[in-house]
C-alpha cells in the first residue's frame, strides 16, 4: 500500500468530532479544510473579510499543478508527488458529483516544464537518477512536443483548474454543515477559540498575526498574471522562467505570474505584462500572442523555508494552520484538508515527511 494510501486510510478512522470548528480564510486552503471538516459530520463556520470565496490569490483565472522534481529527492519533491495524489483525487471527486466539469474546469494534458541550456545536461542526468516511471515523468528534447529550443521535464498527468470553481465545488458540497460568514474581518482569534472547538488559520497574508509562533517568518509576494488573446493552442500547460495555460474550451492564455517584493501596491502594471510576454517569447518564439485581455495581481505568502504550514500551532490547543502555500496552493490546499481534518478528529497521521511541514519557527542559519 502506498504512503498516500495509508494516509486516506487513516483519514477515514473516526474519532469524536469536535461540535464546531471556525475556519478563516474562503480562499482554496479554508474551502478544502470545510469540506474535508464537514466530511467528518464537523459544522464548520467559514469566516472571510471579503463579500465572497475566492476573492484572493484564489481567484485567479486558471493555475496550474504538477510534481516537483529534484536531485536528491527532497522533502519538497515527495511533498508536492503527495499533494499531486491529493488535488487529483479531490477534482474528480467532485467531478463524479457533478460539482466539475474536467475539460472545462479542470483538465490534465500534461505539463512542460522548460529548462534553460545551462543546466539541461544536469537536469536529464537528475531524471536518470530519479528512474521514474515514463507515465509520471519522463524528458522532452527540443521541439518534440512544441516548437522551441528548449528542452524539459514533461509530466503527462500535470494538469490545471481554475481555482475559484475549485473553491465554489468546496463549498457547495460542503451542504448544511457549512455556515459563511463573509465580511468579517477576524483580527484576534480569541473569541472564536472560547466559542468554537477548534480553530484553522487558512488566510494567506496574516496568518503568523492571528497565530504567532516565535522564530517563524512568512513573506507576501505579489504575482501578476496576463490574460491575452489565445491565437495558437499548446495543448499542454507551459512553465519555465513562467507559466502559460490556455485551456482548451477557452479562447484566451494567462501567462505569469511575476514574483515581486516587497509588495507595495496591488494595482497591475504594463512593466508586469511585458515580462510575463517576454518569458513566453524567450521560452516559445515561433508560438504567437494575441492581444493582452486583462491582467489581475494578487498576493502569495511564502514561508521561510518554502514549504507551506499545516497542522497544529504549537502551544495554542486547538488551532491549527494550512497557509503558506506560496506559488503551489493547487498542490497543497486538498492535503492541506486532509491533514487538518486528522488533527481535529484526533487521529493525527504519524509520519516524519508531513513533520516537515507543521507549523514551526525558522532553523538557525548555519556558522
Amino acid at each position: 500500500m502506498s504512503y498516500s494510501e495509508q494516509a486516506s486510510q487513516a483519514l477515514f478512522t473516526m474519532a469524536c468530532p469536535p461540535a464546531k470548528v471556525a475556519v478563516i480564510g474562503a480562499g482554496i486552503a479554508g474551502s478544502c479544510v470545510s469540506l474535508a471538516l464537514c466530511r467528518q459530520g464537523v459544522q464548520v463556520h467559514l469566516y472571510d473579510s471579503a463579500r465572497g470565496p475566492a476573492a484572493g490569490a484564489s481567484g485567479n483565472w486558471v493555475g496550474a499543478f504538477h510534481p516537483h522534481i529534484t536531485r536528491g529527492d527532497s522533502p519538497l519533491s515527495q511533498l508536492t508527488r503527495l499533494g499531486f495524489d491529493y488535488t487529483l483525487r479531490a477534482l474528480q471527486d467532485l467531478t463524479e458529483q457533478g460539482l466539475l466539469e474536467k475539460g472545462v474546469d479542470w483538465d490534465t494534458p500534461g505539463h512542460l516544464q522548460t529548462v534553460p541550456p545551462e543546466e539541461a545536461e544536469r537536469a536529464h542526468e537528475t531524471l536518470q537518477l530519479l528512474n521514474f516511471p515514463q507515465s509520471q515523468v519522463r524528458w522532452a528534447r527540443p521541439n518534440e512536443l512544441l516548437p522551441t529550443p528548449l528542452s524539459g521535464i514533461f509530466f503527462p498527468q500535470g494538469g490545471w483548474v481554475k481555482p475559484a470553481r475549485w473553491v465554489v465545488a468546496n463549498l457547495r458540497a460542503c451542504g448544511d454543515l457549512l455556515h459563511t460568514h463573509y465580511c468579517s474581518i477576524v483580527a484576534d482569534i480569541t473569541p472564536l477559540r472560547e466559542q468554537y472547538s477548534a480553530v484553522v488559520v487558512c488566510a494567506a497574508e496574516n496568518a503568523l498575526e492571528l497565530a504567532p509562533i516565535p522564530g517563524a517568518r512568512a513573506n507576501s509576494v505579489k504575482g501578476q498574471i496576463s490574460k491575452l488573446r489565445c491565437i495558437a493552442k499548446p495543448g499542454v500547460v507551459l512553465s519555465g522562467e513562467s507559466y502559460a495555460i490556455a485551456p482548451a474550451e477557452e479562447d484566451w492564455m494567462v501567462l505569469g505570474a511575476t514574483y515581486e517584493r516587497p509588495v507595495l501596491h496591488l494595482n497591475p502594471t504594463a512593466l508586469a505584462d511585458e515580462l510575463n510576454m517576454a518569458r513566453f517569447k524567450a521560452a516559445f518564439p515561433e508560438l504567437p500572442l494575441g492581444e493582452l485581455l486583462d491582467h489581475r495581481c494578487a498576493v502569495r505568502s511564502v514561508w521561510q523555508d518554502r514549504l507551506p504550514a499545516i497542522g497544529p500551532v504549537p502551544n495554542m490547543p486547538g488551532v491549527y494552520m494550512s497557509t503558506g502555500f506560496a506559488s503551489r496552493g493547487l498542490l497543497w490546499a486538498a492535503l492541506g484538508g486532509a491533514i487538518v481534518a486528522a488533527h481535529c478528529m484526533g487521529n493525527p497521521i504519524e509520519s516524519k515527511l508531513l513533520g516537515k511541514i507543521t507549523p514551526r519557527a525558522a532553523r538557525a542559519a548555519k556558522a
